[in-house]
């Protein structure tokens, strides 16, 4: 019995440290410096787009609607691929940042009913007369970059490792919109 009680006072303590690695996210706001982003230039979309600008910013689902569909970047739901590559060129300022987007919208593309039965459920609040469709995309492409940031201008600190390795485990349990790893 003393060989019993014993082996329960020594996994009793270990049992949390063995719980499910999803539950601990990390600080978040320890992570903005993790990948050194590049410059987005919407400038380009501006005479056509301005009117979605909110502080000078293209942020709104309305704004990322029409630089994508003044970039024949989406078709209804659908993305166009070789003008998402040229959107991309337009609004990035280097090859290799311009090389990873496309994987991640092109890794996105594969999950297009999953987004539009997320955006049915979340029942988005309509903003004018816009989809969410392309801030839908925007928004994999930027987390699909981020766990495949270039090795030039990822920060090899631990916390960061940690977040990166907690997203590609952990956040396609928690949106359902799986990336497919390269």
């Amino acid at each position: 019995m003393l060989h019993l009680l014993t082996w329960v006072l020594i996994f009793i303590p270990a049992y949390p440290a063995a719980e499910d690695v999803c539950s601990q996210r990390p600080d978040v706001t320890a992570l903005k410096n993790c990948c050194k982003l590049p410059n987005l230039d919407f400038s380009t979309y501006n005479s056509k787009c301005s009117q979605y600008l909110v502080n000078g910013v293209h942020i709104s689902p309305c704004s990322f609607e029409c630089i994508f569909q003044a970039s024949k970047a989406l078709n209804g739901t659908s993305l166009v691929m070789e003008n998402i590559e040229k959107m991309l060129k337009v609004i990035l300022d280097s090859d290799k940042f311009v090389k990873v987007y496309v994987d991640g919208f092109r890794s996105c593309s594969t999950q297009e009913k999953v987004m539009i039965r997320n955006l049915k459920r979340r029942r988005m609040p309509l903003t004018g007369k816009c989809s969410s469709m392309a801030l839908m995309y925007a928004l994999c492409a930027h987390r699909y970059f981020y766990r495949f940031c270039p090795d030039s201008v990822w920060s090899k600190s631990s916390v960061c490792n940690e977040a990166r390795e907690y997203s590609i485990r952990c956040d396609d349990q928690l949106t359902g919109l799986p990336i497919k790893i390269k």
